[in-house]
């Protein structure tokens, strides 16, 4: 009875902020076979039921190609609610709007897309890589968005006008120092990134597109960033993920290694005290940034690295190469 889901690897998700207590929500999931679809939640965990412990957490809700298998808890599949074709290859990055009824994705036809979330349509192509866009950063309180691909060049986009407004990088001029990754600290007018070849956090000048002194530390590849506040995480292809305070100097900036996983962090989201990592071990793993030494929760049951990651309340929803989507809760 299930619906057909995506038939490569699921790149990228972001699931609603409403998260799991609130009775209904929203994620979207895009692939390398350049489908992008939303999935619609029912109500979750019912008033009594609280989950699994968070050393034993495991999935309450799967959707794969073909089928569909739910746990033993009131929790319903998500179920497929609409897809936005368009992309001429695979999609690597989107962004979730659901306030502005607004969707954003980049992708390996060297294109940004902007889509209405109601209507299935694409609404603007933005055009000016020279390359596949990897990643994409909302700015402004969604009047603005960063775009960062193969090319290595950063570039930032007017949502008003749909105008291409400024570029940066690439990095030390060379093309070869592709963007992995794109956070902003706006409050600071600041944008991070992270690139193919280049160990560290670059950091830039928002008005004047100039780079900043950037957070150094890693040991390779600094595959995902997110920022929350003034606090940073990073994740990289040396397997650890490293906490930053953006108001300390490069030199001290750094206040947190969490170290476990075995394989390079290809994904992460920090959400107060609380990140999520997905890895290449085929794990996702939370954590908790007041007591560090240890995940509070791994969870198994992909069978291939996990691409992507997305968290809200106790809902973590996680995205592999294995095709499937899963959802997990977490207490």
């Amino acid at each position: 009875m299930g619906k057909t889901a995506h038939s490569g690897t699921v790149t990228c998700v972001a699931l609603d902020s409403c998260g799991l207590d609130s009775g209904e929500s929203m994620a979207l999931s895009a692939s390398d076979d350049g489908s992008l679809f939303l999935w619609r939640f029912g109500r979750s965990l019912g008033s009594g039921q609280r989950g699994h412990s968070a050393i034993a957490a495991s999935p309450h809700a799967v959707a794969q190609q073909h089928h569909r298998q739910c746990g033993g808890v009131d929790v319903r599949c998500p179920q497929r609610a609409k897809q936005y074709p368009g992309h001429a290859g695979p999609v690597w990055c989107l962004s979730l709007d659901p306030a502005r009824d607004r969707v954003l994705s980049g992708g390996y036809d060297q294109t940004v897309k902007l889509w209405s979330l109601a209507d299935e349509r694409c609404e603007a192509t933005l055009r000016g890589h020279d390359g596949w866009v990897n990643c994409l950063e909302v700015l402004q309180g969604g009047r603005m968005v960063a775009s960062g691909g193969s090319d290595g060049v950063l570039k930032l986009w007017s949502l008003d006008t749909l105008q291409h407004l400024q570029n940066w990088g690439p990095p030390n001029n060379l093309v070869r120092h592709s963007t992995h990754c794109l956070a902003a600290i706006e409050e600071q007018g600041t944008l991070l990134s992270g690139h193919c070849e280049v160990s560290n956090v670059l950091r830039w000048d928002l008005e004047s597109s100039e780079p900043l002194e950037s957070f150094a530390g890693h040991d390779g590849d600094v595959y995902a960033v997110h920022a929350d506040g003034r606090t940073v995480a990073s994740g990289s292809k040396d397997r650890t993920v490293r906490v930053w305070d953006s108001r300390l100097p490069s030199a001290r900036a750094c206040v947190g290694t969490l170290r476990g996983h075995t394989g390079a962090v290809l994904d992460l989201k920090l959400r107060g005290n609380r990140v999520a990592t997905a890895s290449m071990d085929k794990t996702v793993k939370v954590w908790d940034l007041r007591e560090p030494q240890a995940p509070v929760a791994t969870l198994e049951g992909h069978s291939a690295e996990v691409h992507c990651v997305d968290f809200h309340d106790r809902m973590v929803l996680s995205g592999s190469r294995d095709t499937s989507l899963k959802v997990w809760t977490v207490v």
